[in-house]
């Protein structure tokens, strides 16, 4: 396990959301992985959320959590990591291909994420079924007639998108499904769509795969992202920083691959993680709880009770064993604490931010306010200097014509010199009389 720099400690609790070192420490799977992240100067945290998703879509699809609480829940894990451009969000994805590399040729590993549509095709492909008929001639009489049909051919897939930015913008296409299919495929619902031309229909039943999905953010692409709760797309992920103040001045040895991992599993028929009564009780009661509306549970965290069961199963499954623990669920809490510090200081942000620009809009008010205000001043006081010049050439002997002022008032006063002749009558100081003005006189 590395060692952290003397200044680390202090660090990590300026920045909230960080997984503690105790967690770290509670297993050796999980030394294990921070080492491998610090040996090639990555976040601890980021290999460890990383890994979790890569691998939630790479175990069995058959591999389900039984909690009591509706169906056998799918262990399919979102997880979002939040950095600046350089801050290495990307590096977790290619590290955890070597810690914890896929047994499975067929497995889709690190799919970019393009719609909706490609999401289900990723499952689908094209195989040989039998018609029912048989060859009737030739050297192959008796044998099967085959056809070619498209079909779900996989089971397994992990995507992963560098810039979050781009799934937002997606989603935002005419006629885009991928925020529905991404909130169905967070929690193993069917997937696909049903069209008149059988090569455009997909279909992934529920229950028939396992996906995860990893997403790099910068704070200000997580932002409209959170601010989307309302479609239940954020609280299905886990959100990470990608900053690691413990990693070592010296980097530790790469601690070697996982040899064996959940993902090596392939079980024929279904299994079930199991949890303690405990756990289940206390799911079962908030479930009921929320059903009767007695509970009101803050919209961010409408899913906390799911994804600490799928976490706290990924760990007892890391840990060799289809059977959760305290531990495990002890381990899970510490998660979806440290997940929920990380969404919660990007909400502040937002906060923050929003206002700012509150802030910005209202100087700006102000300032625009005070700019007319000065503008009108600036006209007020060149208005009464122009129509004492009305006064004053007004003043010789027989007054003077409109034309004649015209001429000898400056460009920049001509402007306004129909103003200012009203502002002169209504002062008192001039009178038309016919085509010329002139003084009154006592």
């Amino acid at each position: 396990m590395s060692t952290a720099p003397k200044w680390a400690p202090d660090v990590r609790e300026a920045i909230p959301g960080l997984l503690p070192d105790e967690f770290y420490e509670a297993r050796p799977e999980l030394q294990k992985i921070r080492q491998a992240a610090h040996s090639k100067a990555c976040s601890g945290d980021v290999l460890f959320y990383s890994s979790l998703a890569r691998l939630s879509g790479m175990i069995s699809h058959h591999t389900r959590a039984e909690t009591g609480i509706g169906g056998r829940a799918s262990l399919n894990i979102f997880a979002a990591v939040v950095g600046n451009s350089g801050a290495g969000k990307s590096t977790g994805s290619s590290l955890t291909r070597g810690l914890m590399p896929s047994p499975d040729e067929d497995f889709r590993d690190g799919l970019p994420v393009g719609s909706g549509e490609g999401i289900a095709e990723a499952f689908m492909g094209t195989v040989e079924e039998p018609t029912g008929e048989v060859i009737q001639r030739g050297k192959n009489v008796g044998d099967p007639v085959m056809r070619r049909v498209r079909k779900q051919v996989r089971h397994n897939a992990f995507f992963y998108v560098d810039e979050g930015q781009t799934i937002a913008k997606l989603g935002e296409r005419n006629g885009s499904v991928l925020g529905e299919t991404l909130r169905r495929a967070a929690v193993g619902e069917t997937l696909g769509q049903t069209n008149a031309s059988e090569e455009r229909t997909r279909y992934v039943p529920a229950g028939s795969y396992n996906l995860g999905l990893l997403v790099g953010f910068q704070p200000s692409t997580a932002v409209p992202v959170l601010a989307d709760a309302s479609t239940g797309t954020p609280q299905r992920f886990l959100w990470s920083w990608a900053d690691d103040p413990s990693i070592p001045d010296m980097p530790p040895a790469w601690p070697g691959e996982f040899e064996r991992h959940p993902g090596h599993l392939k079980p024929d028929g279904p299994v079930d993680i199991t949890f303690p009564l405990r756990v289940r009780t206390a799911l079962w009661q908030e479930r009921v709880a929320r059903a009767r509306g007695e509970l009101e549970v803050p919209e961010l965290d409408g899913h906390a009770g799911l994804i600490k069961v799928k976490v706290a199963a990924m760990l007892a499954l890391l840990d060799g064993r289809a059977g959760v623990t305290d531990e495990d669920w002890q381990l899970a809490e510490v998660v979806w604490a440290s997940s929920c510090a990380v969404r919660d200081a990007l909400v502040v942000r937002a906060q923050r931010e929003a206002a700012a620009e509150r802030q910005r809009e209202e100087d700006a008010k102000v300032h625009q306010v005070v700019r007319e205000h000065e503008a009108k001043a600036d006209a007020d006081l060149a208005l009464e200097r122009v129509a004492r010049l009305v006064q004053k050439h007004a003043s010789q002997v027989g007054g003077i014509t409109f034309g004649e002022l015209n001429r000898r008032l400056a460009s920049r006063d001509r402007k306004v010199a129909r103003k200012s002749i009203d502002l002169a009558e209504a002062r008192g100081w001039v009178f038309e009389e016919g085509d010329r003005l002139c003084v009154k006189t006592d």
